[in-house]
């Protein structure tokens, strides 16, 4: 094949194509080229001529199956399966090219196809996410045959694509070299401290993820099964993991008492089991022992000597305190992880990880509109600032530094480089990889985008958190029908999550399906006091034709706003654009481009 040639060519019915972007987006993450024909504009010389030639040097056909292709019996999607259908003909019979993918529950007994299309095994891909064992299927055919070879299509690659694939194929199976760490059980007399065992379980798992060999369930989705009755099997089926490390935790002044074992759930052998009784000193050394014995069980090496930043126990013990009230996402949760972020920078001023917890802290409640951006924008900034300063080598603070950059300063296009950089440090942060997806988005980088959204579910299946992130980048793509999808995966995960619930709403009224919309819309507003949640609400309203509840918000904003509350003035324009208010669009539009609000902020308020 020529340099300029495509891998990968999907064929597929215009009713499909929200399925076919789908596998698209998720194979162009894995660094494969895909050729993906997304005009309408069908049948014209020249572009026949180029169907003709793609489908002539590609190295797959994806022809995608479906209800919508059994029902038309013509079209030019006809044409390019027969087109493939005779380069067959040309091939020996160990030659991989043809890949066929079923998206619903069409019977391939019946089915109108080639009869070289039935000869081939199909995959069946139903639900949203492509699976990641679909993906290295694909990879494995696409494998040259020569060491020279794969080294040119390497290169080809580039590096940021072959990290990609890497992460994907480490999420295919339940190898050996995998696990999840359950949050531990808190024993302790004071309930307060199910910050610290939770903590604890956090820096095992950070310690863990920096192993190239091995791959870690992410904590959101270990965390999903906190206070639920859940045997090992289905947990490890779940989180497509072979071993799993639980335990408890007992503290009593500065007396620990941690318990734990490993557990290979495919035969339910115990690996290893231990108890440590030790001073609160201790602590960071039981950690490095519990990670040493992981990894020696599992044969993998162990990197010694992480930078935790500092070694002051008492900042250590806040900066938890402090993540565990930034893990809520609630208003007065992040102020009392201010107040602890601010008191652990206190006891140490060179604690790097304690000003990135102060920094996404006032992240969140200037983009949720909570506190004056002017306000957040300044602490923000100083926090991130140190925090690159004690340790730009540290993923945490360069994915901090770059969502500051998007959510606060006009000259937000500066902070790829540092999502960039955060994803090359820890490659399975599916964090970094949706907040690096929503710089795309605002970087008109569609399916870049989409990519990143979709390998970010991957990494991290049971997040309501990052599903509902990834459904809202999906959604400002104009993808609303896999946005609905993905929203509605993330309110299976977690029925009353506020941002699924908004993440559902906007996807729904870009289906133009208001009156569904409403429903999820005030839900989210009932859960969450951020006045953003109003503006989607009002859209709603406006849309469905309920323009007088969409003005009584209105009101309520405005009465609001004389009471001392801050409102940002993208709210009332959400509103307005929904009633079609010309003369208000524009004069509060005047009033949003006034304040300090990104590029990013009104993405994330307007939609």
């Amino acid at each position: 094949m020529t340099e300029s040639t495509k891998a990968v060519f999907i064929s597929y019915a215009s009713q499909d194509a929200e399925a076919a972007k789908r596998i698209c987006a998720t194979l162009q993450a894995a660094g494969i080229e895909v050729w993906f024909d997304q005009s309408e504009l069908r049948g014209g010389d020249a572009w026949d001529r180029q169907i003709r030639k793609q489908i002539h040097e590609c190295a797959l056909f994806i022809p995608i199956i479906s209800a919508n292709t059994q029902a038309r019996l013509e079209g030019y999607r006809r044409l390019e399966w027969r087109l493939a259908d005779q380069r067959t003909h040309l091939m020996g019979k160990s030659r991989a090219f043809l890949v066929p993918v079923c998206v619903d529950d069409t019977s391939d007994a019946d089915v109108d196809v080639p009869d070289s299309f039935s000869a081939v095994q199909w995959t069946r891909i139903a639900g949203v996410i492509t699976p990641t064992a679909f993906v290295e299927r694909v990879t494995c055919l696409l494998s040259p045959a020569s060491p020279a070879a794969a080294s040119r299509a390497s290169l080809a690659a580039g590096p940021s694509a072959v990290r990609m694939r890497a992460v994907l194929a480490a999420h295919t199976a339940a190898t050996d070299k995998s696990i999840a760490v359950l949050p531990f059980t808190n024993l302790s007399d004071d309930k307060g401290n199910e910050y610290f065992s939770d903590g604890l379980v956090e820096e095992i798992l950070n310690s863990l993820s920096h192993i190239a060999d091995l791959r870690v369930s992410p904590r959101m989705s270990s965390f999903f099964f906190k206070g639920r009755a859940a045997d090992l099997s289905e947990i490890a089926t779940r989180l497509r993991v072979a071993n799993v490390l639980d335990g408890t935790v007992r503290r009593s002044g500065n007396r620990i008492r941690v318990t734990v074992q490993l557990v290979d759930v495919r035969n339910g052998t115990h690996l290893w089991s231990e108890r440590y009784d030790r001073q609160m000193a201790d602590i960071f050394e039981v950690q490095d022992d519990i990670a040493r014995a992981i990894t020696a069980r599992l044969e993998v090496t162990f990197i010694a000597g992480l930078d935790r930043s500092t070694s002051n126990l008492e900042a250590y013990d806040l900066y938890l305190k402090g993540r565990h009230y930034w893990y809520q996402r609630t208003p007065a949760g992040l102020r009392s992880g201010i107040q602890c972020f601010e008191q652990a920078i206190k006891l140490d001023p060179q604690y790097a990880l304690a000003y990135t917890g102060l920094a996404d802290c006032y992240g969140l409640l200037g983009v949720f509109g909570i506190v004056p951006i002017q306000e957040c924008q300044a602490q923000a900034k100083a926090a991130v600032i140190h925090a690159m300063a004690l340790a730009p080598s540290m993923w945490e603070v360069n994915n901090s530094r770059g969502y500051y950059v998007l959510a606060y300063e006009r000259a937000w296009r500066e902070a790829g480089p540092y999502f960039e950089k955060a994803i090359a440090i820890n490659p399975s942060s599916s964090l970094a990889r949706v907040y690096y997806g929503m710089f795309l988005t605002t970087a008109a980088r569609a399916d870049e985008a989409a990519a990143q959204a979709m390998l970010a579910c991957q990494l991290d299946p049971l997040s309501a958190l990052i599903h509902a992130l990834a459904s809202l980048i999906l959604g400002w793509l104009g993808r609303f029908e896999t946005a609905r999808q993905v929203a509605q995966e993330a309110l299976a995960l977690q029925p009353d999550h506020a941002l699924s619930l908004m993440a559902r709403g906007l996807a729904l009224c870009g289906l133009e399906h208001y009156h569904e919309a409403i429903e999820p819309l005030e839900r989210a507003a009932s859960l969450s006091p951020a006045p953003h949640f109003l503006g989607h609400l009002g859209f709603g309203y406006a849309r469905a034709g309920r323009a007088a509840d969409a003005r009584r918000l209105l009101r309520d904003l405005e009465d609001r706003g004389n009471r001392g509350e801050y409102l940002p003035s993208v709210i009332q324009l959400e509103i307005y654009v929904g009633l079609g208010d010309l003369a208000a669009i524009r004069n509060t539009f005047a009033k949003a481009v006034a304040e300090p609000t990104s590029a990013y902020t009104i993405r994330w308020s307007c939609g």
